[in-house]
């Protein structure tokens, strides 16, 4: 605990007293300034102050067999973290566990969560968010089994796997071997083939007929149990199943690949591979190919087990197929489906006048696989982007065809993640489970949920729908079902007309703003006119979500509200004739506008001026390397991953131009951007502290202070007063003089009073 100095804390209490009063009596501001306070001993060191729970907590150990239930969270910071309020909650009971107040892990360190009625089940996900069950910090989803314990090796940053032994309040061991968990069936058996087999799938095939691997397919094991695939059959397009050919042996090791060899020819002009279990007609897997998709090279899946089907020009027999799909990919002919498409730009305009450089490279290239976003309903089409927030090696893309995507980085290449059903993507649909939503803009909100723009539903093309669609992207399965829709149609009545033309120039792209921004740099609220106070919008989260409408090229401001409702806040001119991609930066404190090949891939900078309304602060031209194609989605990494004082940049081309929908270059880490918001007040002048003169000259204004600006996104107010131009000095002078006589008093009396006895 700190030593208090009583001996000299009154006086100054005194004296400080006093000037504040004079000041006030005399209307001009003063500076204090106290003498250094006589030494004494140092107090301790105390212990670092808890910080409020933030990116250092991980969910670390979980046990949903256990009475109770029990997840372990660890602090994997170099500070103590208060998790006061930090909430746990399973997805299946809907349950939730609040943390009670004064919790605080130290560094390090870990603690253990549990309550009778906080249970998890089978199938589940579990998540951790900060107090106010908002904002996502960290999550966990399994499948169908329960978790007995699993842990993270290492602590709070590795992968799940299942303990030897739980460690329960105490940090997980680094070198623990998981057990083995056994199928209490036999996979092999035709009258009781357990579920161990479902987690085989064909991985890799080719029609080629080059030794050891002719007509040769493989089989990857994603599960937790060796499977015996001896008394399997097989067969192609066409063929009834037959035994099959295993030249390597007959087990799918667990997390481990096997290769077989087909039982008939597989055709170079398009075949397939079918696989059975014992009794010929429980199907493990299937895949179909078109002509000379399987050779040279394979027909493969990127990524393994889940992937899109791909063609690799190389081969990866008996490993994972990340490597080859990394590499050179062949553009496929898709049998009964739709073709790689490639669309030319059209609609092109000028560049917006004014536009500076591009600040980053000026050397595009592309960033997917070729081919990696074909759907029955379309093979190009990829338009919104947006990175993951919490997660910036994440990606997520959505096709205007209802459709989005789960990316994550496999060397400099955006590829589908394979992970709870992501492979191929998953289908989005209206909140009656059916229609296709034209869906071009996304964003990750504040409690990690999907946000998704449409414009139509392309089943009733010719007519206009405004709306927003909020989606769990942790949800299981390939569709998914909104939680929430938010139609606007009706409130955009002054700028989109229900005819068919309209119904194509609709919300393009979506972005949220958080409100301490807004507030803090004095946003004005044009529905009323004032200041923006988020209080005016109970419901509405802690944020605004801004939709890009191509028609007219604005921005739109919405609260959206948890109940449905809705409000719009304003409308932003982003300088831009046509609009079709926003972003939120959160490092430059600025919202990104961009347009595609309408106005030659142009994009606007937009900050809050002194008004408290958006202005354009920059504008930038397309990177001269990158072409001019149709640039629809836009995404920024953060700061956080900067390399040489550049970060990544990623776009989208509607069109698929060559097969390729996504283009990557870098922008610089400081665009050097000036303040925003309003202008605080010029400081004080100092009083002066020379003698006064003895003939003293009339008093002439002092000069005005140069107004120093806020820094960008500060939302600081001045502190200081606003200098009057006419300071009392006379009256200073004298009150400073009976200050001081009357502290010298005081001073004199405290060292007589105080003056030991001789």
């Amino acid at each position: 605990m700190a030593t208090v100095l009583k001996i000299s804390s009154r006086p100054l209490a005194l004296v400080a007293g006093g000037a504040l009063l004079l000041s006030g009596l005399l209307g001009m501001p003063v500076a204090a300034s106290a003498a250094p306070a006589p030494a004494a001993v140092p107090p301790a060191s105390p212990s670092p102050s808890p910080t409020p729970a933030a990116a250092s907590l991980r969910i670390n150990e979980i046990e949903t067999d256990g009475s109770p239930d029990w997840v372990e969270l660890v602090n994997i910071g170099e500070q103590p973290v208060d998790a006061s309020g930090t909430v746990l909650t399973g997805r299946e009971n809907d349950v939730s566990l609040t943390l009670p107040a004064g919790t605080v892990i130290d560094a390090g360190a870990v603690f253990v969560a549990e309550g009778s009625g906080f249970k998890l089940k089978k199938n589940d996900r579990l998540g951790l968010y900060a107090p106010g069950g908002e904002v996502l910090l960290d999550s966990y989803e399994w499948g169908d089994r329960h978790l007995d314990s699993y842990g993270r090796v290492p602590n709070g940053t590795g992968d799940f796997v299942q303990q030897a032994v739980p460690s329960k309040g105490a940090l997980n061991p680094e070198t623990s071997e998981p057990t083995e968990p056994t199928d209490p069936t036999d996979p092999t058996d035709p009258a009781e083939p357990g579920d161990a087999w479902k987690a085989v799938s064909i991985n890799e095939v080719t029609s080629a007929n080059a030794d050891p691997y002719h007509d040769a397919y493989e089989l990857v094991n994603t599960g937790d149990v060796d499977v015996d695939v001896a008394s399997w059959t097989q067969g192609d397009s066409s063929s009834a199943p037959a035994p099959v050919e295993a030249p390597n042996g007959t087990v799918v090791p667990a997390h481990g690949y096997l290769v077989l060899l087909s039982n008939q020819g597989l055709s170079s002009d398009g075949d397939g591979v079918r696989l059975f279990l014992a009794d010929g007609s429980t199907s493990v897997d299937s895949v179909t190919w078109g002509a000379a998709d399987a050779q040279p090279g394979s027909w493969s899946r990127c990524g393994d087990a889940t992937g899109a089907w791909a063609h690799t020009a190389a081969s990866s027999w008996g490993v994972s197929n990340a490597e080859a799909c990394a590499g050179e990919i062949i553009p496929p002919s898709i049998p009964g489906g739709t073709e790689c498409e490639s669309e030319a730009a059209s609609g092109s305009g000028p560049a917006i006048a004014g536009g500076a450089a591009w600040p980053g490279s000026q050397d595009w290239r592309v960033s997917d696989n070729a081919c990696s976003f074909v759907t029955p309903l379309s093979g190009q089409d990829l338009s919104g982007l947006a990175i993951d927030p919490a997660q910036p090696t994440v990606l997520w893309a959505v096709k205007n065809k209802s459709h989005v995507y789960r990316l994550v980085k496999s060397g400099d290449l955006w590829v589908p993640d394979t992970a709870n059903d992501w492979g191929a993507g998953k289908d989005i649909v209206f909140p009656d489970g059916g229609g296709q939503p034209d869906s071009e803009g996304i964003t990750v909100g504040p409690d990690g949920f999907l946000y998704i723009t449409t414009e139509r539903d392309n089943a009733a093309s010719s007519v206009p729908l405004e709306s927003v669609l909020r989606y769990d992207p942790s949800a299981s399965g390939t569709t998914l079902q909104p939680t929430h829709q938010w139609v606007l149609t009706a409130d955009l009545a002054d700028a989109i007309d229900p005819v068919k033309a309209d119904a194509n120039l609709g919300f393009e792209g979506l972005t949220w703003v958080p409100d301490s921004y807004l507030t803090g740099n004095g946003f004005v609220d044009q529905s009323t006119g004032a200041a923006y106070d988020p209080a005016d919008y109970p419901g509405h989260g802690s944020g605004l979500y801004f939709a890009a409408l191509e028609k007219n090229g604005h921005l739109y401001a919405y609260a959206l509200n948890a109940d449905g409702s809705f409000h719009r806040v304003g409308s932003i001119d982003t300088g831009l004739p046509m609009i079709q991609e926003t972003q939120w930066d959160a490092d430059a404190q600025r919202i990104w506008a961009v347009a595609d090949n309408s106005s030659a891939g142009s994009v606007t900078l937009l900050k809050i001026d002194a008004q408290g309304d958006f202005a354009v602060d920059r504008v930038y031209d397309r990177p001269t390397g990158l072409p001019d194609y149709n640039l629809e989605g836009f995404a920024v990494t953060p700061s956080s991953t900067c390399v040489g004082g550049v970060k990544e940049v990623i776009r989208a081309d509607d069109g698929n131009n060559g097969g390729h929908s996504l283009w990557s270059g870098t922008i610089s880490c400081d665009l050097a951007l000036g303040p925003q918001g309003p202008i605080p007040p010029a400081e004080p002048t100092p009083a002066p502290t020379s003698p006064a003169p003895t003939s003293p000259a009339p008093a002439s204004p002092a000069p005005a202070t140069p107004v120093t600006p806020a820094k960008p996104g500060a939302g600081a107010k001045p502190t200081g007063l606003a200098s009057t131009g006419a300071e009392p000095a006379g009256w200073a002078a004298a009150g400073a003089l009976l200050l001081l006589g009357g502290a010298g008093l005081v001073l004199l009396r405290r060292r007589r009073t105080t003056r030991p006895t001789s």
